[in-house]
């Protein structure tokens, strides 16, 4: 397929489920990190510049999976600060345009909707499953999830709260959705390119 690639014309970036793939790991394997390099620049790659680096049939498997999608212009990274940039990006994130951020280590990276208080008690209950899913793979249970969610009603229909775990070069956050989550969607990209480009991430 990538044979047929303009690859000195297209821009290539992931997809919601490319982030899924690419950032759901602590530990990546080769072709996840070759995912992620594609969110590491202040623009987007040309074709041909991430395939001076990485094999042409994993570009050929990532389109056929959906990962990446192909761009005929290049886009910039977010350049605002995370807790500036998650208003813009919310309302396409959270049914009840409420979210935050946070690091496994329980902190409050970034909060939209939420009181700072609701952030940090949320941001704290997300660590602790983040640590309880990590003990039970390590125990054998193969818990490949890459969210929680939480329902009210017992219909299951929309989860009240939901939690996104990424990681992102060896550091653990979460992505805190009130309402229904709105994953699929360019804003999800968006906000884990303003994570992973360097300058625009909060440090504890």
């Amino acid at each position: 397929m990538s044979s047929y690639l303009n690859a000195d014309k297209t821009y290539l970036t992931l997809t919601p489920a490319g982030i899924f793939e690419a950032f759901s790991q602590s530990e990546p394997t080769p072709e996840q990190l070759s995912l992620q390099d594609l969110l590491s620049y202040s623009e987007t790659l040309l074709a041909a510049d991430w395939l001076k680096r990485y094999s042409d049939e994993w570009l050929d498997s990532f389109l056929e999976h959906g990962w990446i999608e192909k761009l005929s212009i290049f886009l910039p990274a977010p350049n605002l600060p995370l807790d500036q940039f998650l208003p813009y990006v919310v309302s396409s994130l959270s049914g009840k345009r409420r979210a935050a951020i946070g690091s496994d280590e329980g902190f409050c990276l970034a909060r939209i909707g939420y009181t700072q208080e609701e952030a940090d008690m949320l941001s704290v209950a997300a660590a602790d499953f983040s640590g309880f899913m990590m003990r039970q793979k390590q125990r054998g249970w193969a818990v490949e999830s890459q969210a929680i969610s939480f329902f009210q009603q017992v219909d299951l229909l929309i989860p009240e709260t939901s939690f996104v775990f990424l990681w992102l070069d060896g550091s653990g956050y979460v992505l805190i959705i009130d309402g229904e989550p709105l994953t699929n969607n360019r804003a999800f990209v968006e906000l884990v390119w303003a994570l992973k480009t360097s300058g625009l991430r909060f440090s504890n």
